[in-house]
């Protein structure tokens, strides 16, 4: 299972291949949290609800709990990004650099066939890449137009960027990166009455929950240990309020696909959702793509259902996945599984013996890491290369 990537393989595969990443909630921690088991119990309490075995105050009050404990983990925490928080600027310190590397990389692609588009998908709600990507003042689309009330269209997606020098009639492309949020994002707002979508750059409703004096007498403790039984069982004689309500109702204002099982359903309902998902899967089946993939379990079904598909149906489809640990979860081993073209990758921390002579990780594939082992590898081997041509063709 233990698996490496070869640098100088990699180099060449990368020079001729369109190239896209699928990043999860793993790559913002540790300043923001992951689902745990939230996404599992809100899925539990839906049924429970739709079986009658909850009532509707039960209703409330776990779901207020588990959308309370999401958003003071993963939501509320982005109000302070971009603004000088230390735990949050290292973590945006290091989308920057990758975004950084990857540019330089595709500036150094000697391919002239292929365009310099880079087509990051991601399932994270949070504004790292959007701060990411204007702190390093690269060329990216992230599906909005306009300056006063910039409008989501999925139409912005796909364009080309070239600079004309000065003094010449040179033209070169610049590299673009297409932001494409599959689940949404903190930063998209929904207009009253329309299916449009607006840009929130001051996350106002964010800032609206945040604001709201919440009851902490009615809060039911969630816990990874306990299971919905537990949290419906504490909820028994509590009765919400009018502060329940309001705060359960500005929170399904966000724009963004809630986690649960029935996100597959409002993916498909929802036209943005259903095309971003579809743009997923016409990229995968596009000739010498390559995905790499980090910080995501898989868990997320109809992800994992396009990507078996894009496998098995596309040959020439490479995929690496970076697995946080040697001890690989159960979503990406079913990818694995599943894959008969042989062209899926588990990218997995190498092993040393501990001082009781047992084998543990000598390191794990975190964001950093990632950057640091793999991609600022990759653009020194690139580098290397070109400075041997351009010593030679001196010495010539």
């Amino acid at each position: 299972m233990n698996e490496e990537i070869n640098i100088i393989e990699l180099k060449d595969i990368i020079q001729d291949s369109n190239i896209n990443f699928l990043f999860g909630s793993g790559m913002s921690m540790p300043y923001l949290s992951t689902l745990g088991k939230i996404e599992q119990f809100l899925t539990e309490l839906a049924d429970k609800k739709e079986k009658g075995e909850v009532t509707s105050d039960q209703d409330k009050i776990v779901r207020f709990a588990l959308y309370k404990k999401y958003f003071e983990g993963a939501i509320s925490k982005n109000l302070k990004i971009g603004l000088g928080s230390r735990n949050s600027t290292k973590v945006l310190n290091i989308y920057s650099t990758f975004l950084k590397i990857i540019n330089a990389i595709l500036l150094n692609r000697k391919s002239t066939i292929l365009n310099k588009q880079i087509n990051l998908f991601t399932t994270n709600i949070d504004i790292f890449f959007e701060q990411s990507l204007e702190d390093t003042n690269v060329e990216y689309n992230d599906g909005f137009r306009g300056r006063f009330t910039p409008l989501f269209n999925l139409a912005n997606f796909k364009k080309r960027v070239y600079r004309t020098s000065l003094h010449y009639d040179n033209i070169s492309e610049l590299p673009v990166f297409n932001l494409m949020k599959i689940h949404g994002s903190l930063t998209w707002e929904k207009l009253k009455d329309t299916e449009e979508i607006i840009f929130s750059s001051t996350l106002d409703i964010v800032s609206e929950i945040e604001m709201q004096n919440l009851p902490e007498d009615k809060l039911i403790d969630v816990d990874d240990n306990k299971n919905i039984d537990d949290l419906v069982a504490a909820a028994k004689n509590i009765k919400p309020d009018k502060s329940i309500d309001n705060f359960i109702k500005t929170y399904e204002k966000l724009a963004i696909v809630n986690p649960t099982k029935e996100k597959f359903r409002e993916t498909v309902l929802n036209r943005n959702y259903y095309e971003l998902l579809r743009m997923y899967s016409n990229e995968l089946e596009k000739e010498n793509t390559i995905l790499f993939i980090a910080g995501f379990s898989f868990a997320d079904e109809h992800i994992r259902d396009v990507t078996v598909r894009a496998l098995n149906s596309n040959p020439t489809l490479i995929i690496y996945i970076f697995s946080y640990s040697s001890i690989v979860d159960d979503g990406t081993l079913e990818i694995k599984n599943k894959s008969i073209n042989n062209n899926i990758k588990i990218i997995t921390p190498t092993q040393i013996k501990n001082e009781d002579e047992k084998l543990e990780d000598e390191f794990k594939y975190d964001f950093q890491t990632i950057n640091e082992r793999i991609f600022s590898s990759l653009l020194k081997k690139i580098n290397e290369k070109d400075e041997i041509k351009r010593k030679t063709s001196l010495t010539i």
